[in-house]
């Protein structure tokens, strides 16, 4: 489903070769205009008395334009990024790269939250740079695209990397053996992989439940989401979750699953206090009845709890590339102020992110223990409902079979929860049935218990 193994596989790829890699967030830096972001560090500069001097702005300019010409970006060199459409800036993230030398550039999901034609339009750019003699890695979890637009299609399983086809190669089941080779089937012998229903369990309790979690589970849900929409905070205009209907059985467990865009965390991201999205429409429910979720506050009042490791992180710009905190409640003011960055800092290469990087190594033990803390107390406490979101991102297989174990145990007394994660596998351990999600929307439901990795893979992998 996601690829944890990709950022391995395209770091040994940048040690051997010249590299660039335009990534789903943008890098650029939305104050200055294209010339400096093209060149930001590697400026052409005058010679004065034979020593490096100032900046040559018109040798900036000219290289810049003709590198916006050959990525069809027609935007005026002092355009700022920040005034860029979503097209242009991947592809002026593309200029930079090959100002920079790249001879090989990987893109991930390049055509995410765009429009079809502007989609058509990257595509063109980057096939033209391909005929060019430039390498082209497209990153994408749609099959669709990964066959319309690649020569050859390989897939990502763990740090390794398993062809799929080859150039000139043509297969009559060439979607089929991708999905398989996804969902660990294995390419060639068509092996059982991980998807064995019965294996998944983490034990025995998970695979059977009580009479009395069974009793519970027939008398109807318990938790509700109704007709639940929302758009992105920054593109207002995009939806990210649409009418998307999910139900809860006391005793229960739900798994979300879709790939990267499905809108599967940001569903309950949005239910939960609103910490995703813009303002929603849809209801939650509690028994029938309509509970409010408007703030965090006002859920876990209710008796709805989340747990999350991979909540969005908004920074205030402030001056010499430091940042702060961004509540979300300040949020849509501070985007129009154009003085909010969705990127975190840990995905900038400077001292700064270096040092945040090796703060959440220290801290991810911290992380953990409080995960583990929660998921113990949750039993006891009064809340009916958790909301787990990629609950085991990063952590060592003995761990994860550790949540899933507290899992188990929560399902046992009777309380309702929604996992959302991006392992197959880990909603077929835990889960009861499987909710497949898919560009915002509900296109699946499957009992845990009949279904494979496969089977989901084929239901929200509809691109």
């Amino acid at each position: 489903m996601d690829s944890p193994g990709l950022d391995r596989v395209l770091t040994r790829l940048a040690e051997a070769v010249p590299f660039g890699h335009v990534r789903r967030t943008s890098s650029l830096t939305a104050t200055l205009d294209l010339a400096d972001n093209l060149f930001l560090g590697i400026e052409p500069r005058r010679r004065v008395w034979g020593l490096p001097g100032i900046v040559d702005r018109r040798a900036l300019r000219a290289e810049a334009t003709t590198l916006l010409r050959r990525v069809d970006v027609d935007a005026p060199v002092p355009t700022l990024a920040a005034d860029l459409d979503p097209a242009s800036r991947l592809l002026v993230e593309v200029a930079r790269a090959l100002a920079h030398g790249a001879t090989v550039l990987a893109v991930h999901e390049p055509a995410a939250g765009l429009t079809d034609a502007a989609a058509d339009r990257v595509a063109r750019v980057l096939r033209g740079l391909a005929d060019d003699g430039l390498v082209v890695v497209v990153a994408s979890q749609r099959p669709t695209f990964a066959f319309e637009f690649g020569d050859a299609v390989s897939a990502l399983v763990g740090d390794s990397i398993v062809p799929c086809t080859r150039p000139g190669e043509t297969t009559p089941d060439a979607r089929e053996l991708l999905l398989r080779t996804m969902a660990g089937a294995g390419s060639v012998s068509g092996a059982a992989g991980p998807g064995a229903p019965a294996a998944h369990r983490p034990d025995a309790t998970a695979a059977n439940p009580s009479p009395a979690v069974s009793d519970a589970a027939a008398s109807g849900p318990a938790f509700e989401v109704v007709n639940w929409s929302t758009n992105d905070e920054f593109e207002r205009a995009r939806p990210t979750v649409v009418n998307a209907s999910l139900t809860v059985a006391a005793g229960e467990v739900v798994g979300l699953a879709g790939l990267d865009g499905s809108g599967r965390n940001e569903l309950l991201l949005s239910v939960f206090g609103r910490t995703a999205g813009t303002e929603p429409g849809g209801a939650v429910l509690l028994d029938g009845l309509p509970v409010d979720t408007s703030t965090p506050q006002a859920a876990i009042g209710n008796g709805i709890f989340m747990i999350t490791t991979v909540q969005p992180k908004y920074r205030v710009k402030i001056v010499g590339g430091i940042s702060a905190p961004a509540s979300n409640t300040m949020l849509p003011a501070l985007i129009r102020a154009g003085v909010v960055s969705r990127d975190d800092e840990g995905g900038v290469a400077t001292p700064a992110g270096r040092a945040l990087d090796a703060a959440r190594l220290r801290g991810r033990d911290d992380e953990w223990t409080r995960i583990r803390s929660l998921l113990e107390l949750f039993p006891e406490s009064a809340h009916r409902v958790l909301l787990l979101v990629e609950p085991t991102r990063e952590l060592t297989q003995e761990r994860r079979e550790e949540v899933w174990r507290l899992v188990a145990g929560i399902r046992q007394v009777g309380k309702s929860v929604v996992v959302s994660s991006a392992s197959i596998d880990e909603l077929l351990a835990i889960g009861d049935r499987i909710v497949a999600m898919a560009d915002g929307r509900v296109v699946a439901e499957l009992p845990a218990t009949a279904a494979t990795p496969l089977e989901v893979l084929r239901r929200v992998a509809i691109h």
